[in-house]
């Protein structure tokens, strides 16, 4: 235990201002030892022959210029006094500021050695005070990460209390058909079926959508980076959900220009059916939805914009959190995991971009913009081979063998 403590920082950088104050005394010492005693002579010297030449003579030494033996030893001893009080001065004054240097600084390291202990077992609520220089740096930079650890955390739980209640329901379903059936209260039957593969097939979305989140957000994601003709791939999202806007009498328009985006393009296909079917289930029946495609910059900007209800500030920030709906009801009806925004963050930003929501208002609709980097125009003239760019395939419309890429599907 007392190794131990001897070992802390403050003792050590106390050792290191002695040592360098014992090294300072011991020179200066030495210094006066040697040089002392002749300079004194020398300045003996030159007065007495100063005195010589004035007609007289210092008592200090004879007509040869040499020192008074008495006169000698009594300089050696004020000397050696003078430097023995020096030397007890020097040693007070240095331990005093040692002590007072060592425990300045290291007090702002053992409050933060002692915060990552507490960070350690959990505990996120007591930032450490921020001071000036590198220390205080050192500090602000250990408060963020503290802050960012207890956000994760709070994720974790929110994630866990969400799927938990997100799985309740069809389980719940399940299990009442299933009792119900063996108990023979429901007839075996079109209508129990039905019911009985709806919620397995939204536990499987439910699920499918998890793991393709964990997969983006954890950088385990197979991305095939490569040019897409951005255009083509709009119209194809376009093309697939004609008949789910039909059903609601929603009009889909497009407003594209030819751009060449860097992507992966079944992944860009599957930020495409999030959008798009999202705008379809937030937008009022009769509506319109229009996909706009621009290069700005070095970037290729796709925008899908509804006529919905649209996005409060506060809404548009958090629409792409994990399980997040500005319409609950309307959302779980719809047979949604509250997943698919989360999902078009997490690949959008994989593959270099970045999405963002914006709203003029309540009841005057949304509009979700995908910007992804532009591809290099020779990369545009000598696409890959066999890699159509609408769905990522082989040229026969199925993912390639071996490939963990799924094909592009609405999941929200």
């Amino acid at each position: 235990m007392v190794r131990r403590e001897l070992s802390r920082l403050r003792w050590r950088l106390l050792a290191a201002n002695l040592a360098v104050a014992a090294a300072g005394v011991v020179a200066a010492t030495f210094g006066v030892w040697l040089a002392a005693p002749g300079a004194f002579s020398d300045a003996m010297v030159r007065a007495g022959m100063m005195g010589a030449g004035q007609g007289g003579m210092m008592g200090g030494s004879g007509p040869s210029g040499v020192m008074d033996p008495l006169l000698s030893a009594a300089f050696g001893d004020a000397v050696g006094t003078a430097i023995w009080l020096g030397l007890a001065a020097a040693v007070v004054v240095a331990v005093a500021a040692s002590v007072l240097l060592a425990t300045r600084l290291s007090r702002p390291i053992d409050a933060l050695a002692a915060a990552s202990r507490r960070v350690a077992s959990g505990d996120y609520s007591r930032p450490v005070a921020q001071g000036a220089g590198e220390l205080g740096e050192l500090a602000a930079s250990f408060n963020a990460m503290a802050s960012r650890l207890a956000a994760e955390e709070q994720r974790r739980r929110d994630i866990i209390g969400d799927v938990a209640h997100e799985l309740r329901t069809p389980i719940a379903s399940v299990r009442g058909y299933a009792e119900g059936l063996e108990a023979g209260v429901f007839a075996p039957g079109p209508d129990a079926w039905r019911v009985l593969c709806e919620q397995t097939e939204r536990l499987g979305r439910l699920v499918d959508d998890l793991a393709t989140l964990w997969r983006a957000e954890s950088s385990d994601v197979r991305l095939e980076i490569g040019p897409v003709d951005a255009g083509t791939a709009v119209a194809d999202a376009r093309e697939r959900h004609l008949a789910a806007a039909a059903a609601r009498s929603t009009t889909l328009s497009l407003d594209v220009e030819p751009v060449w985006v860097a992507a992966d393009a079944v992944r860009l296909a599957q930020v495409l059916d999030n959008l798009v079917s999202n705008a379809i289930r937030y937008g009022h029946d009769g509506g319109a939805v229009t996909l706009c495609l621009r290069a700005e910059g070095r970037a290729g900007v796709i925008s899908v914009r509804d006529d919905g209800p649209g996005l409060e500030p506060a809404e548009a920030a958090r629409v792409f959190d994990r399980f997040y709906r500005v319409d609950t009801s309307r959302s779980r009806a719809g047979g949604g995991s509250g997943l698919g925004l989360a999902i078009t963050k997490s690949l959008t930003e994989a593959m270099g971009g970045a999405v963002a929501a914006s709203s003029p208002g309540a009841g005057m609709g949304a509009t979700f913009t995908v910007r992804l980097p532009l591809a290099r125009a020779a990369d545009t003239r000598h696409p890959p081979k066999g890699l159509s760019q609408s769905d990522g395939s082989g040229g026969n419309g199925r993912p390639q063998r071996g490939s963990d890429r799924p094909t592009a599907s609405p999941h929200l």
